[in-house]
């Protein structure tokens, strides 16, 4: 048998890939390698999606009246041999083997050399690969190497497909139910039809074109920006009884969007070198989105899918249509489409949205930013599911769990109805907590502070109950500009911020840009970029940049008083001693301007562990010390969570993670330095439990979870987590720590219902 080349098997992936149809898919998996390696059969098995059974999935050489139908348990037969070990198996005579069971339906008995490898994916079986032939000899060494490789380009192919179950549930569910996973967008549950909000033509449809008039058409661009920005007028007012003023404040950043001198110049300067107006548009709008989601930051990589949205409205005027052109149905509804802007809710009555839906974007996307504003449960990045294919579907949204399940049975309807009552009582039963503080039943007062990195992010932490901020991100006014905000457009940005909550302190941060967080108008190019040109490295690098930064915070805490500094990614001594000497220098030059101001607290993130190493010879230069989980978990554990194929990994439960928190708690207490922690840790509940053991007393969390995080606080002694704490010290694994957690966990959820 002569082998196949690598180039061959590069290219079936590549054509598996681009497949949208599951059936068609598999199909053209097995007529492939058949053709390929020349063999009388090839057959592809997946696991059910309860991991319990293998079903044959495609085969070219078996009866095709066996597809969907033969099954094998994970340890019978051959196949089940395979998935039970893992391991490759290469006979030359089948049946005479004794792990060999006959299926009848597949008609198999005449085919004796069987080779099998299984498919793998992130530790996962997806499934069994397997070529069969007439001869009584084993397979080639070459073939069989070939094999493996083929099982190893096409497991992550499959893997979604596999866990999702659509090959499965097409052929046995005739009522169309399915689960399908996404990101947790805004938490709650929501059930209703489900309605597609999807224009006719996308940006991503238009192709190159050409004009013959480019004043009329540059007049026809100008035209649909006025329409937008009078649509988006007419949605803020509608808006303007049910949204926070602050979150209203999404609308004036698609209005600055929208009236960016760039996008406007960008757009002519297309149109007058012959380009028609939607193409033009389209190339502006890549350009200016792909500055932001070239980012590895999920926060930055969001602000592309606001320029987007922006794009596809002026779109919509410019081809005079629409992105809603039916009316609705007056009931429940669950808003699906590919991303759903604000100014498209406006379009709906608020009490019949039940649940947003988007088939792209991220949890810190303006869509899931308001949604938990609105308190609409949202679900986001729901991969390969068309909505416009289920109109009038029913579909429960479930925000906790950042899944959604579509046309879902009686019983299942019935129990989600029964978790919305409750949940809904039992947010109800939290409002009494707002004003309370996060004390434990033994006295032990933590502090909670949210997360915001927009304006619009104040009013869900102040109506939930923050205390302060304890991060705000301030690269965002970088990110909108076309050129280097002015001192005067930072200053007036920050004041709102520190005016919205004051007295509470508010955290901050300095310009974290650099590396993989790209400017429009400051390009960077790394190799490694988290190891990179980031954070106070780019900071004090571009010294211009990080005086007038600090001198528009520092004249904003003139008039309210409750600033804190906080420096990002610091890993050297000589990193944040340059840092206060810019802010002493900044303080110098303001008292000679006649501002009257004072020394803010200046604090570092800890997120590098050189500084936690370092702590003790940084004290005497900071004041507090803020820890950033999620980056300090992905270095300390050498995991890119971003990265699917080693996301699994990351869990700041890790034990190495646990020791070097209790490490920085220890030092901080030791050297009188006052220690928050935020990230997701903190909206963690078995984190939470472990952090309150360790004595930390200040955590900043997204503004949703503060009431439930409080909950549990306050329905817990902190004298029986320290026994817990310390049997922590001898789990292996994060799995070890969340069980032994959980009885706690399930005790505080006893004492709460109570």
């Amino acid at each position: 048998m002569q082998q196949p080349s690598l180039k061959a098997l590069t290219a079936i992936v590549d054509e598996i890939a681009r497949s949208g149809n599951p059936e068609a898919m598999m199909s053209r998996i097995v007529q492939q390698l058949r053709a390929l390696l020349s063999v009388d059969v090839c057959s592809l098995y997946l696991c059910t999606p309860d991991q319990q059974h293998l079903i044959l999935a495609a085969t070219e050489g078996l009866a095709s009246e066996a597809v969907g139908h033969a099954r094998l348990q994970l340890d019978e037969g051959l196949v089940g041999h395979i998935a039970s070990s893992l391991s490759t198996l290469n006979l030359g005579d089948a049946p005479t083997d004794d792990r060999f069971v006959f299926i009848p339906e597949t008609h198999e008995m005449p085919y004796h050399r069987f080779l099998g490898v299984p498919l793998l994916h992130l530790r996962k079986l997806v499934g069994v690969l397997v070529i069969q032939g007439r001869e009584r000899v084993p397979f080639s060494q070459e073939t069989e190497a070939f094999m493996i490789t083929v099982a190893s380009q096409l497991a992550g192919t499959l893997s979604s497909l596999q866990s999702r179950g659509d090959w499965y549930e097409r052929k046995h569910a005739s009522t169309g139910y399915r689960r399908l996973k996404g990101q947790k967008g805004a938490p709650g549950i929501g059930m209703g039809t489900l309605w597609p909000v999807r224009p006719h033509v996308s940006l991503d449809q238009i192709v190159e074109g050409t004009c013959s008039d480019p004043a009329s058409e540059s007049q026809a661009l100008e035209d649909a920006i006025q329409a937008v920005a009078d649509d988006l007028e007419s949605s803020s007012s509608h808006l303007d009884q049910h949204l926070p003023a602050d979150v209203h404040a999404l609308f004036n950043v698609y209005q600055m969007m929208l009236h960016s001198p760039e996008l406007h110049t960008e757009c002519c300067e297309h149109i007058n070198r012959g380009d028609s107006a939607a193409w033009s548009l389209r190339q502006t709008v890549d350009r200016m989105a792909e500055q932001f989601q070239s980012s590895e930051d999920p926060y930055l990589k969001a602000r592309g899918e606001d320029i987007r949205n922006i794009g596809q409205r002026i779109l919509n005027q410019l081809l005079s249509r629409d992105s809603i052109s039916r009316t609705p149905p007056d009931t429940d509804l669950i808003l699906a489409g590919e991303l759903i802007s604000i100014a498209d809710l406006a379009e709906f009555p608020l009490q019949n949205i039940h649940g947003i839906v988007c088939t792209r974007g991220s949890t810190l996307s303006h869509t899931a930013i308001v949604a938990n504003a609105l308190g609409v449960p949202a679900v986001m990045g729901l991969e390969n599911f068309e909505p416009e294919q289920h109109t009038h579907a029913q579909m429960i949204v479930d925000g906790h769990r950042g899944e959604c399940v579509l046309n879902p049975p009686a019983p299942l309807l019935h129990e989600y109805r029964r978790m919305i009552n409750e949940e809904q009582r039992f947010m109800q039963d939290l409002e009494r907590l707002r004003d309370e503080p996060a004390v434990s039943r033994d006295g032990f007062r933590v502090c909670l502070l949210t997360n915001t990195g927009l304006l619009a992010d104040a009013t869900p932490g102040l109506q939930r109950g923050a205390e302060g901020v304890g991060l705000y991100r301030s690269e965002i006014p970088f990110m909108i500009h076309d050129g280097f905000p002015t001192e005067q457009e930072q200053y007036s940005l920050y004041a709102k911020v520190l005016q919205a909550y004051a007295p509470h302190p508010v955290s901050m941060r300095t310009l974290d840009i650099g590396g993989d967080k790209q400017l429009p108008y400051f390009d960077i190019s790394e190799t490694n970029p988290y190891l990179g040109w980031r954070g106070i490295r780019f900071s004090l690098d571009n010294a211009q940049l990080l005086i007038t930064q600090i001198r528009a915070m520092l004249r904003a805490n003139a008039e309210y008083g409750n600033l804190k500094l906080l420096v990002p990614m610091v890993s050297r001594i000589d990193e944040i001693q340059g840092f206060r000497r810019h802010v002493e220098k900044a303080l110098s030059t303001l008292e000679r301007e006649g501002v009257r101001v004072g020394m803010p607290p200046i604090g570092m993130m800890i997120e590098v562990p050189s500084a936690m190493l370092l702590l003790p010879r940084l004290a005497p230069y900071i004041d507090f010390v803020s820890i950033g989980s999620n980056d300090l978990t992905q270095y300390l554990l050498a995991v890119d969570r971003n990265n699917p194929r080693v996301a699994s990994l990351f869990d700041h439960l890790h034990p190495a993670v646990l020791v070097a928190l209790e490490q920085i708690h220890d030092q901080c207490e030791a050297l009188g330095l006052p220690a928050s922690l935020c990230g997701e840790m903190a909206s963690d509940p078995a984190a939470v439990l472990l952090l309150l053991a360790m004595g930390y007393d200040c955590l900043s969390l997204s503004a949703y979870n503060i009431p439930r995080i409080k909950h549990l606080i306050r329905s817990v002694n902190r004298s029986e987590l320290k026994p817990l704490l310390e049997s922590t010290r001898l789990c292996q694994s994060e799995t070890d720590v969340r069980a032994l957690v959980q009885p706690l966990l399930e005790a505080a959820a006893r004492r709460q219902a109570t």
